[in-house]
């Protein structure tokens, strides 16, 4: 155990050499907080004996990386950007390009955001068309999207006829059918260190954004931005904002939704 009191900066140094996961990368005072309530639950009362105990610890420090991500998510959890994609982006999409679609959920958590466009692109009669690709840092958030099993609160936006086509209920507990889950293909990948996903038709980095500082969020939305087919969208969160699209060879077209020149 350490016996020097360290701050924050000094975790955050040792934590990267140890891990490679940059915490530099997002905003100090959300991140920190989130910390030291762990730290709370673990009853380490200061970042040095927390990092001896994350080292000493692996089930610690697996428990601690899948906390640092937020895995709040629901379907259809923003039913008027998802209209806009059902009515207007998808459809887009489909005209302008003729073969196979490639759909990014990046930063996807528990699944219920993939899963959600298969259900849209199934009810346009488009699913065989495309391909969704939803990746994550939490391995444990991977494992529930892959195993499509949820709360029926997560079903609270979802109109009622679709829960009857798409899902299996069973009281409190609900399953994505399997042609649903057969749609998508989930995979572990990093969003500051791992390459994108290339020749995406349409990326969706929902809420995930508001965690990093700016130069973090450029960095991504020049990742993003390479990615993407010309003429194809990227989406981001409700209470996200994209201040110089055309920077990253974009256009704002709807509230969340831009589309690459």
């Amino acid at each position: 155990m350490t016996a020097e009191a360290w701050d924050y900066a000094r975790f955050k140094a040792a934590f990267y050499k140890k891990t490679g996961l940059d915490l530099d990368r997002y905003k100090d005072r959300q991140m920190e907080r989130r910390i030291r309530q762990l730290m709370q639950r673990e009853n380490k009362p200061d970042f040095a004996l927390f990092f001896s105990y994350l080292v000493e610890t692996p089930p610690a420090m697996e428990r601690f990386m899948n906390y640092l991500t937020i895995n709040t998510s629901e379907f259809f959890r923003d039913d008027k950007v998802y209209d806009k994609l059902q009515r207007e982006v998808l459809p887009e999409l489909l005209r302008n390009f003729s073969r196979t679609i490639k759909i990014w959920s990046a930063g996807c958590s528990i699944g219920a955001e993939p899963y959600t466009v298969a259900i849209i692109l199934d009810q346009l009669g488009a699913l065989a068309r495309t391909e969704i690709i939803a990746t994550d840092v939490d391995d444990k958030a991977l494992t529930t999207a892959q195993q499509g099993c949820y709360n029926v609160k997560q079903l609270g936006k979802t109109p009622d006829f679709l829960v009857k086509r798409y899902f299996s209920v069973d009281n409190d507990r609900c399953w994505v059918k399997p042609q649903i889950q057969r749609a998508v293909v989930y995979k572990r990948h990093n969003l500051l260190t791992d390459p994108p996903v290339q020749d995406c038709h349409m990326i969706l980095c929902r809420n995930v954004f508001i965690y990093f500082k700016t130069e973090t969020q450029d960095f991504l939305l020049e990742r993003f931005s390479r990615a993407l087919k010309t003429d194809g969208y990227l989406i981001i969160g409700s209470a996200e904002y994209i201040s110089s699209p055309s920077r990253f060879m974009l256009s704002k077209r709807h509230n969340t939704i831009y589309k690459k020149n």
